[in-house]
Formats: structure tokens, C-alpha cells, sequence
């Protein structure tokens, strides 16, 4: 989850999985005649403004972007010893660094968070960093300890007056109990996510929400309930401008039709989804979506031929970018 600010709040968020709000701005009366009287000094603001940056590129999944300007942050927040932004800092490059799958890297993030707060005493920034470190657990197969990190970050986020990262919380614990084939559970949380993030009006986190009770009901048989929250899931994160959620919702309706053999459905959704994952360069999300095309193409006939998506397996040189990231 990432404590941050935005200027947009349908695309940053606190996320997971974290991003979140930064509040503290002190100000500066300037002596000069005509300017602003209440401009606060350029590095009591820096530290939250190379946050936001961060917070920007990691929603777009441009991570070493992210990464660089989080690791700025860091160290602007040093330089005016505040001791809220440099937890936020740690607790972004965590994210950061789940998200590239450095789960050491994370992990020695995390803890500083933690450690950090422990003098701060924020629940906000508790959460968040217990959000984080649920993630690593669930991340490196440790299921147990990943609901009981998920289950404490939910517990102090509902100490906090706004409620941060909550929604999130109950999203990644709903998830958990849907892999666990708990799905009366995983409905319970998720709907209550639902809530929540309609609440905060932040559109990834609910779009994620209807996601995961799509998938849920699909794990019950009912199609009908599946495609209603699969295709909601789509249509906030296309309001929201989330590339990557995007992305993830058309791979899940594809598989979807799959699941009832509906192949035309399915391959109109997959075509699209592994033309956005190659956009994004999410080039092991290609591979795995082109063995759906393969499925598709032997079970249903359609595409015709899979020449078209070849290319798209081929890794680019080391000097591309996603457009995305520029």
C-alpha cells in the first residue's frame, strides 16, 4: 500500500496494493510585497510532491520510475527530519519493490516502516506497512501469516478516522478466502470493501472489489452474477483510466466465456487484453495469455492463426518504453 497525495483521485490512491494521502503542510510568511502570504517552504512540500510523482508512475506499473522518485522522497524527507513522510517513503518502496518481486528488498523496507512508526505512532501508516507485509507473506506462498498480517492491518485501519487503505485490506483477505474455496467468507469482506470504496470514491480499489466477486461467483457456477461484476470492474477502471486494471478485468471476462465455451466472446476480450499487457510490456502476462489464445484457437477455432501475436512474445530491446512510462 502506498501513503501518497493526488491531484486526480479516480487514478491515486492509498494502495497494495498501497498508495495513500500525505496531510501535513506547514506554511511560510513571505515578506516580499504582492506574492502569497502562506506559501510553505519548497522543502517542507518537496518530499510530498516527489511522493505523488512516485504514486503516479506506480499506477501506470512504470516501477523503476516509481522507485527512483520514492527513493527521492526519502530523502527529502530527511533532509527536514519528518519522520510521517519518511515511513510513507519506506512503505512506498516496498510496494515498489513487491511489485519488481524483490521480496528481501520489500521486506527490509517494511520493517524500517514499522520500526519508524513505532516513534510516529500513526495507525494509518501501521496499516499500510501490515498491508504491505501481508502481501509479502501472501506473495512467498505463506498463507497463514498473510491473513493474520491482513486481518491486523484491517484492525488499525478501522482506528483511523478516514478509514485509509481499508477497502484494500478487505479486497487482498477476500481474495485470500476465494483461493481458500471460502467463498460465503470472501463475499462477506468483499461486498463490505464494495462499500467502503464507493465511500472513498477511489475507482481502482472498487473496480478491484467487483472483480473479486466476479470471481467468486464464478467459482459457483453463477455466470450471469460473474459477467455483472467482471464487466462493472471494467467499466470503472476505463473511468478511471487504469491500464493495468483494465487489462486484468478483459483477461478475466475472457476467461469467463471460456469457462462456457463461448470462444468468439472469449477470444474478442483476449485480443484486446494481450494488446494492452504488450503496451504495458507486462510481457509475462503475454505468454501466458497467448497459451489462452492457443486454447481458444484449438477448442473453438478462433483466431484462425496466432502468427499475428507472435511478435508480441518477442522481448524488446533494452532501450523501449512503455508509452505509458513516458
Amino acid at each position: 500500500m502506498f501513503p501518497h497525495a493526488g491531484n486526480r483521485a479516480r487514478l491515486i490512491d492509498r494502495v497494495l496494493f498501497v498508495l495513500g494521502s500525505a496531510g501535513l503542510v506547514l506554511a511560510l510568511l513571505l515578506g516580499c510585497g504582492g506574492g502569497p502570504q502562506n506559501e510553505p517552504p519548497p522543502r517542507l512540500t518537496e518530499a510530498k510532491r516527489l511522493a505523488r510523482e512516485g504514486s503516479r508512475w506506480f499506477q501506470q506499473g512504470c516501477y523503476e520510475k516509481a522507485e527512483r522518485f520514492f527513493y527521492e522522497a526519502l530523502e527529502a524527507s530527511r533532509l527536514v527530519d519528518d519522520l510521517k513522510e519518511m515511513v510513507r517513503a519506506r512503505n512506498n518502496l516496498g510496494a515498489v519493490a513487491l511489485a519488481q518481486g524483490h521480496w528481501v528488498e520489500a521486506g527490509e523496507h517494511l520493517q524500517k516502516a514499522m520500526e519508524l512508526n513505532s516513534l510516529l505512532g500513526s495507525s494509518e501508516e501501521e496499516s499500510f506497512a501490515l498491508g504491505n507485509l501481508g502481501s509479502l507473506a501472501f506473495k512467498v506462498g505463506r498463507q497463514q501469516e498473510a491473513e493474520e498480517l491482513w486481518e491486523k492491518a484491517i484492525a488499525v485501519a478501522e482506528q483511523d478516522a478516514n478509514q485509509s487503505g481499508l477497502a484494500k485490506h478487505l479486497n487482498n483477505l477476500g481474495m485470500l478466502y476465494r483461493k481458500q474455496a471460502r467463498p460465503g467468507r470472501a463475499e462477506s469482506v468483499l461486498k463490505r470493501a464494495v462499500v467502503i470504496a464507493e465511500k472513498q470514491g477511489y475507482g481502482p480499489t472498487l473496480a478491484n472489489s467487483h472483480m473479486q466477486l466476479g470471481l467468486v461467483a464464478k467459482t459457483r457456477g453463477d455466470f450471469p452474477q460473474a459477467q455483472k461484476h467482471l464487466s462493472l470492474a471494467l467499466e470503472i477502471d476505463r473511468e478511471a483510466e487504469n491500464p493495468v486494471g483494465i487489462a486484468q478485468d478483459l483477461e478475466q471476462i475472457a476467461l469467463l466465456y471460456q469457462q462456457q465455451q463461448s470462444w468468439k466472446e472469449a477470444y474478442r476480450q483476449l485480443d484486446r487484453a494481450i494488446r494492452l499487457y504488450a503496451t504495458l510490456g507486462k510481457l509475462d502476462k503475454v505468454g501466458q495469455l497467448y497459451k489462452l489464445l492457443e486454447t481458444n484457437q484449438t477448442q473453438g477455432g478462433v483466431p484462425e492463426s496466432l502468427e499475428q501475436y507472435e511478435g508480441l512474445l518477442v522481448p524488446p530491446d533494452e532501450f523501449w518504453e512503455s508509452p505509458a512510462c513516458r
